[in-house]
């Protein structure tokens, strides 16, 4: 992971004018995703050359249901592409190619819970966690296909 004062350095209180309530590295690149208020997009920054402690703006990447929804949960992967698996609610989950913003997947719920986690299991297989405890599986060579919930014992 990222460790402050060896992988970044913060100066004059930070790089967002916007609050950051989730910082992602996305692996084998200079890039970082993060998330956070007033809505549910993402930004993308670079992080500079080793003689540079600058973290710039590249982008922001829309979101379906960007207005009025909590911030959006994040997680990436460079299996294929640099890629960020985000949403705030299980009914508005999606992949998108960092670097394109192309979405590469949507998963398909009619369930609109709200998320406290989500993460990539492997390259083809993500996780979701809904805020009152239901585990769900998506599989990304599925697309629009429905998100099967996991039993988990108590």
């Amino acid at each position: 992971g990222l460790c402050p004062e060896r992988d970044f350095k913060v100066e004059c209180g930070g790089f967002s004018n916007r609050p950051v309530y989730s910082l992602k590295y996305v692996p084998d690149t200079s890039l970082l995703v993060t998330s956070g208020p007033p809505d549910s997009s993402l930004q993308v920054w670079q992080v500079s050359a080793e003689d540079s402690d600058v973290i710039k703006s590249v982008s922001a990447i829309p979101t379906e249901n960007g207005t009025g929804q909590p911030w959006a949960r994040i997680a990436t992967i460079s299996a294929r592409a640099p890629w960020v698996l985000h949403s705030s609610s299980l009914n508005s989950v999606q992949i998108t190619e960092v670097e394109s913003r192309k979405n590469v997947y949507m998963a398909a719920s009619r369930n609109s819970e709200e998320l406290s986690g989500l993460a990539f299991l492997d390259c083809n297989t993500l996780l979701l966690c809904c805020a009152k405890g239901q585990l769900c599986l998506a599989d990304v060579r599925q697309p629009q296909s429905p998100l099967e919930a996991v039993s988990v014992p108590s």
